[in-house]
């Protein structure tokens, strides 16, 4: 058995000290909100086969709605929902879009320097959407403000919106210490699926 970490694609369990208690924080926040992702598509999924259960249905009794009237609206907040919430186990799993082959092709340190100038860009990015949707969600909370459809307070689909952005910005400012610290970035057991290669 090799023990040796042969890339930044890697991971290590067994490690100490403050960047790897940071990962492992992350770890777990991500992890339950990949959980919560989970859940999102499959109420996304019953949404849609109710709406087009009804629109069947309606064409054979008229009484029947063609729909739940919200189906729209709500397919629009779980998939945001389940995007964002996902996405910090996605990035942590290695699952995201990368290039490997820039990745791969060059030595170790280049790897290294490549892996934490994307990581620093991803945290000012990630903190910066976290930041202006928490912004955003207290001014439509401060308004009052409500979607035409429904009637739902916009600012509960938008808190689960900024919760997500906030996994992802954590695991984001996880991923650019164990960057520096030196230490493998990946952690491919938390994928659901392996990576497109």
């Amino acid at each position: 058995m090799n023990d040796k970490p042969s890339s930044s694609s890697s991971y290590l369990p067994k490690t100490a000290g403050l960047p790897a208690a940071l990962q492992r924080a992350a770890d777990a926040v991500s992890l339950f909100g990949g959980w919560v992702a989970g859940l999102c598509i499959v109420a996304l999924t019953l949404l849609v086969l109710i709406d087009t259960s009804l629109a069947a249905l309606t064409r054979i009794f008229p009484a029947v709605p063609s729909g739940t009237g919200i189906g729209w609206e709500y397919s629009a907040y779980l998939m945001g929902s389940a995007f964002l919430l996902g996405s910090g186990m996605t990035l942590r799993a290695g699952l995201q879009l990368r290039v490997e082959l820039a990745l791969s092709a060059g030595s170790t340190w280049v790897t290294r320097i490549l892996e934490t100038v994307s990581a620093l860009l991803g945290t000012v990015v990630t903190v910066s959407l976290t930041i202006w949707l928490a912004r955003f969600t207290l001014r439509t909370y401060g308004y009052g403000e409500v979607s035409q459809e429904s009637f739902t307070p916009l600012w509960i689909p938008q808190l689960v919106l900024t919760i997500g952005a906030g996994v992802l910005a954590f695991q984001m400012i996880a991923r650019l210490v164990t960057c520096l610290s030196g230490q493998p970035v990946n952690n491919p057991k938390l994928g659901a699926a392996s990576a497109i290669e």
